[in-house]
């Protein structure tokens, strides 16, 4: 008699939970992540204001430009900058308006990657979308991401669907 059956019910179940959990695991590990690109954005800065640990950049306006979306970053965002214990946490709130008028909010969080050049400097986010419009409903339902950095002094976004 094998060991399995030498066990008694509830401990059976207990074992064929484990094993599942178990092949669960090494699923999820073994998956990967899968993007595709979904937009290149560019904000234009206002000048920054020092409020001590935190800088704020007023965002004054800018442009996205994707598969199927395009139009202006409208003036009136901002972006949250705390420094402290040596790294710089990004907070980032803005409002897009599609080239056929739909409104959409994008807020982001992220990392600030400093170099010992600061122009080298460049950030990592994770952005969310809320909109009303029946169009642009999908961008309500995904996880995006997002690497950017100074380019001619604006702040320039390779965006990403995560899959």
């Amino acid at each position: 008699m094998n060991a399995y059956a030498k066990l008694s019910g509830s401990l059976k179940l207990i074992a064929v939970m484990l094993t599942l959990l178990a092949g669960q695991t090494v699923y999820a590990q073994n998956r990967g992540l899968e993007s595709e690109f979904m937009m290149d954005l560019t904000l234009e800065l206002g000048q920054q204001m020092n409020a001590g640990e935190t800088m704020i950049g007023p965002i004054s306006g800018g442009s996205f430009s994707g598969p199927g979306i395009q139009g202006e970053v409208l003036p009136g965002g901002a972006d949250w900058m705390t420094m402290s214990d040596g790294h710089n946490n990004l907070d980032v709130r803005i409002a897009l308006e599609t080239s056929d008028g739909d409104i959409i909010y994008m807020t982001y969080t992220g990392i600030l990657q400093m170099t010992e050049n600061p122009a080298d400097g460049y950030w990592t986010v994770a952005i969310s979308f809320n909109t009303a419009s029946g169009e642009y409903d999908w961008m309500n339902h995904i996880v995006a991401v997002g690497k950017g950095a100074f380019v001619d002094g604006n702040v320039v976004y390779d965006i990403y669907r995560i899959l």
